[in-house]
C-alpha cells in the first residue's frame, strides 16, 4: 500500500510540473497575422524549454523557441514572440511533456479578459490598433467616430490595464499603430523605472518609427522628477517643475471655439496642472508664455505628440469642445474622403498593401520566366485538335487500324509533354537565387536596417537563412552590445492567392517545418518546393550610434530648407531627393564626400509628384496623383512608402501601408525634420560598406544569406539609404509663425516659382 501512495505522489508531481495553466496570445488578445505577437505562457516547469508551434504564411509548420524565466504571481511565465501565418491555423504550446493546442475563435473585443486561455481571431491587417495605457475616456472614441472612414480602416481602441501587460521587446508592438499614454491613473506606473523592460521596449519602438500620444497631467510629476522616472524618456524636453495655467484661452483659440474652459481652482473646476520643461524639442502648436501645451517632436524615426493636461479629468472632461481638441492635436481631418475597398486592388493585383508590391517586384528573378498564357492556350488548342480529330483521322483514314489508338494516344501525350518541358526549360535555372532590397535609415542617434529577400529554389530542399549584421565603432573597435536583430519569414496580407487570410483551404505540403529562435538572426530548416520562392524580412538597429552628419546644416527659410548637404557614405548615390514640408528638392547624383548647396534655386517639385512613375511624361497636378500599383521599380515603391501618408495615404495610392507602417517617414515631415532619400549605385556583394573605413563609423551589412557551406551563385541587391535631418527653424519659417499664433502673410511659395526648372518631357526623377 505504501508503494501505491509513493507512485501516486510521483505521478501527481509529474502532472504538476507538466501543467500549463494559462496561455494568452496578443496584447489584451489583439494581434495581426504576419506581425510579431507576444504569447504569454504560465507554467510550473522551469527546466524544460518552451516550444510554440504554428504555421507561416505558406502553411509551413514553424517552431519558435523560448524558456521559462520570470516569476509571475507565484508561477513562472515566459513571453515568447511568434509570427502567426494563417488566420485559422491552431497554435500549440509544449513545455516538457505538457501540451496545449488552441484554435483562434471569437472577436477579441468581446472576449473575457480574465480567461486563462485566450486566442481570438486576428485583427484585419489594414485596421489600425491604438493601445491606450491609462484612462481611456479622453475623447478619442468620439474623434474617431467623426472620421469618414470605412469600418475596415477605422482605428481600433484597445485598453491596457497595466504596463505588465505590454510587450517587453520592441518588435512586440509591430501590429500597433499608436500608443496613447495618459497619467490619470498613476498607480499603473508604480514600481516602474526608465530601465524597466516594458518602458525600454516602448521607447525603442517609438524610436524605430512608432507614434506616441503622451498626455502628462497633474499626477505625472512623481514619474518625471527622478532621473530614472518611467515617463522621463517620453517628455520632449528637460523636466523643470510642475506648473499650472489658470486660463483656457490658448486652447480655445487653438480649436477656434468661443466656448470657454471654466476654471476657478475648485474641485469641480480645477486649474490645469502639467509639467514645465525647458529646452523643448520639436514644434509647439500651443504655448502659454514659455510653457508648451501642445507639441510635436521627433523621437528617432518616430514622433511624440505631447499634451500638457488631463483630457480625462476636469475641467477638460466637461468642455464641450474636447473632441475637437483631440482631433486638432492629432491633426485629423473630419472631412477625410472615404476611399474604395482594398478588395479592388486585391482582385486586380493579388495584393492590397504596398508591402505586397515589394514582394511582387522581388519575385522577378533573372533567368526565371513564365510561359505566356497565350502560348499555353495555343498548345492546349493544338493538343485537343491532334488528340481528337488528328488521331482519329490517322488511325481511321490513313492507317485504317483503329486499335492503334492505344499506341498513338500515349505518344501524343508524351510528345506534347516533352514540347511543354522544352518550352519551359530556358526559364528554369538550376541554381539558388536571392533578390534583396536593403533600406538603411539614419538618424543622429539611431540606425535602422530593413531587408526584404525572396529566395528561389530550383528543387525541393530545406534551407537555413541568417541575417549577419555588425556595426563597429572605429574608436573602441567593439561591436555594440545594444544591437537588435529581428528576422523571419515575410507574409502577404489579405485573402488573395498566397495571402495569410485565404478564403479557401490550403493543404499542408510539408510535415516538418522551420525552427526559429524568436527575434534572432537565424531561421533553420526552411522547406521550399521545387521552382518556388519564399519571402523573408529582417530588421537590425543600433541606438547611441553617435553619427552626426557634420557636413549637413539646414535652415528653414519661407518653407524651403537652405544650407548644405554632404554625402558621408563611401558610395555614389543616384536620384537623390531631399523632402521637406510640401516640397521635394532634387539633388541628382552625389559622389562620396560631395557637398551640395541647397536653397531657393534648387530644382524642386511638389510632394505629390512622387506618385509619378519613372519614364512618365505627364506632370500636370491632376495626373500626378495616379500611382502605378503594378510597378516593379523598387526606388519608386520605396519612395512612395516613405511618404505614404504625406501624399494622401490610401486615397491617393490605392494601396494600404498598414503592414509595415513604421517605415513610413511622413510624420517626420510634420516636425522639424527633412528626409533624404538616395539609391546606392553599386556596392561589393561580399563585403559591402556604406561608410568610408577612414571615418569614425563603419557598417557592414551582408543582407539575408544562406547559413552553412552552400554558396549562392546569384545575389541581386538593391540598396536605398534614407536619413532624418534636423532643420533649424527661424523667424522666416511658416511653422514658427503658426505655432506662435502670428498671422501668416502670403506665402510666396504658393505662387509659381520661376526659378524651378521645368522639363515636361522627363520624369520627375
Amino acid at each position: 500500500m505504501k508503494y501505491t501512495f509513493f507512485f501516486a505522489f510521483l505521478l501527481g508531481a509529474t502532472v504538476a510540473i507538466a501543467d500549463i495553466p494559462s496561455v494568452r496570445v496578443g496584447v489584451e488578445g489583439f494581434y495581426k497575422n504576419g506581425c510579431w505577437t507576444p504569447v504569454v505562457i504560465e507554467s510550473n516547469d522551469v527546466n524544460s524549454p518552451v516550444l510554440v508551434r504554428t504555421v507561416d504564411s505558406d502553411g509551413t509548420p514553424t517552431t519558435f523557441h523560448g524558456s521559462i524565466e520570470e516569476t509571475f504571481y507565484g508561477r513562472e511565465k515566459k513571453t515568447v514572440y511568434v509570427k502567426l501565418g494563417r488566420a485559422t491555423a491552431p497554435l500549440t504550446v509544449e513545455i516538457g511533456e505538457a501540451q496545449k493546442t488552441l484554435t483562434p475563435s471569437g472577436n477579441p473585443a468581446r472576449q473575457d479578459r480574465s480567461a486563462k486561455f485566450r486566442f481570438s481571431e486576428p485583427v484585419s491587417s489594414e485596421r489600425p490598433i491604438y493601445l491606450i495605457v491609462g484612462q481611456d475616456d479622453i475623447g478619442l472614441q468620439a474623434a474617431i467616430a467623426d472620421l469618414s472612414l470605412p469600418e475596415s480602416r477605422r482605428p481600433l481602441l484597445v485598453k491596457v490595464n497595466s504596463f505588465a501587460e505590454l510587450p517587453d521587446r520592441w518588435f512586440g508592438y509591430e501590429a500597433v499603430d499608436m500608443v496613447v499614454l495618459t497619467t490619470t491613473k498613476p498607480q499603473q506606473f508604480e514600481g516602474l523605472t526608465a530601465t524597466s523592460p516594458q518602458i525600454e521596449a516602448l521607447n525603442e519602438w517609438v524610436k524605430l518609427g512608432g507614434q506616441l500620444f503622451f498626455c502628462a497631467g497633474k499626477d505625472s510629476g512623481p514619474f518625471l522628477e527622478p532621473e530614472d522616472g518611467p515617463l522621463r524618456p517620453f517628455l520632449p524636453g528637460k523636466f523643470n517643475r510642475m506648473a499650472e495655467i489658470r486660463r483656457g484661452t490658448p486652447l480655445e483659440q487653438f480649436v477656434g471655439s468661443k466656448r470657454p474652459i471654466f476654471m476657478n481652482g475648485t474641485v469641480d473646476a480645477p486649474f490645469l496642472r502639467m509639467p514645465h520643461f525647458t529646452e523643448p524639442r520639436g514644434i509647439p502648436s500651443v504655448m502659454d508664455g514659455d510653457l508648451p501645451l501642445i507639441l510635436r517632436a521627433a523621437h528617432g524615426f518616430g514622433t511624440i505628440v505631447y499634451f500638457g493636461g488631463d483630457l480625462a479629468g476636469k475641467p477638460l472632461a466637461d468642455w464641450r469642445e474636447r473632441t475637437l481638441l483631440v482631433r486638432s492635436i492629432l491633426q485629423w481631418n473630419k472631412e477625410q474622403k472615404v476611399g474604395g475597398t482594398p478588395s479592388q486592388s486585391l482582385i486586380q493585383l493579388g495584393y492590397s498593401d504596398i508591402s505586397g508590391q515589394i514582394r511582387s517586384a522581388l519575385d522577378k528573378f533573372e533567368g526565371v520566366s513564365i510561359i505566356p498564357f497565350s502560348i499555353i492556350l495555343v498548345l492546349l488548342g493544338a493538343y485537343l485538335l491532334v488528340v481528337g480529330l488528328g488521331d482519329w483521322f490517322i488511325v481511321h483514314k490513313v492507317l485504317k487500324r483503329p486499335i492503334l489508338t492505344w499506341i498513338t494516344f500515349p505518344l501524343w501525350i508524351v510528345l506534347f509533354s516533352a514540347l511543354a518541358y522544352w518550352l519551359a526549360a530556358p526559364g528554369r535555372p538550376d541554381r539558388v537565387m536571392i533578390n534583396e532590397l536593403d533600406v538603411f535609415d539614419f538618424d543622429a542617434g539611431t540606425i535602422r536596417y530593413s531587408s526584404w529577400a525572396n529566395l528561389y529554389s530550383p528543387r525541393d530542399d530545406h534551407y537555413s537563412l541568417i541575417m549577419p549584421v555588425s556595426w563597429r565603432n572605429e574608436i573602441s573597435r567593439s561591436v555594440f552590445e545594444k544591437s537588435r536583430t529581428c528576422f523571419a519569414w515575410h507574409g502577404l496580407p489579405g485573402s488573395g492567392l498566397g495571402g495569410m487570410a485565404p478564403n479557401t483551404v490550403s493543404p499542408t505540403v510539408w510535415r516538418s517545418g522551420s525552427t526559429h529562435f524568436a527575434g534572432g538572426q537565424l531561421q533553420e530548416h526552411v522547406p521550399i518546393q521545387v521552382r518556388s520562392t519564399k519571402s523573408f524580412f529582417g530588421q537590425h538597429w543600433n541606438e547611441d550610434f553617435g553619427r552626426a552628419n557634420v557636413g549637413t546644416s539646414l535652415t528653414d527659410e519661407e518653407g524651403i530648407p537652405v544650407g548644405t548637404f554632404t554625402n558621408l557614405f563611401s558610395v555614389t548615390l543616384d536620384d537623390c531627393l531631399l523632402v521637406y514640408g510640401r516640397w521635394i528638392l532634387k539633388l541628382g547624383t552625389l559622389e562620396p564626400k560631395e557637398t551640395v548647396e541647397i536653397g531657393i534655386r534648387t530644382e524642386r517639385m511638389q510632394l505629390r509628384e512622387v506618385l509619378i512613375p519613372k519614364g512618365s511624361t505627364e506632370r500636370t497636378p491632376r495626373k500626378a496623383t495616379v500611382y502605378n500599383a503594378q510597378s516593379n521599380d523598387l526606388d519608386y515603391i520605396v519612395r512612395v512608402m516613405t511618404l505614404f501618408h504625406a501624399v494622401g495615404g490610401y486615397e491617393a495610392v490605392g494601396l494600404n501601408n498598414a503592414f509595415q507602417r513604421s517605415l513610413d517617414m511622413s510624420n517626420l515631415l510634420t516636425v522639424d525634420r527633412a528626409v533624404f532619400i538616395g539609391t546606392v549605385r553599386a556596392i561589393d556583394e561580399k563585403e559591402p560598406s556604406l561608410f568610408d573605413p577612414g571615418s569614425v563609423w563603419e557598417g557592414h551589412a551582408r543582407g539575408i544569406h544562406l547559413a552553412g557551406e552552400e554558396t549562392l551563385p546569384s545575389i541581386r541587391r538593391h540598396v536605398i539609404v534614407r536619413e532624418s535631418i534636423p532643420v533649424t527653424l527661424t523667424e522666416k519659417s511658416p511653422r514658427i509663425r503658426r505655432s506662435t499664433g502670428q498671422e501668416l502673410g502670403k506665402d510666396p511659395l504658393l505662387e509659381k516659382d520661376r526659378t524651378i526648372k521645368e522639363s515636361p518631357q522627363s520624369s520627375p526623377f
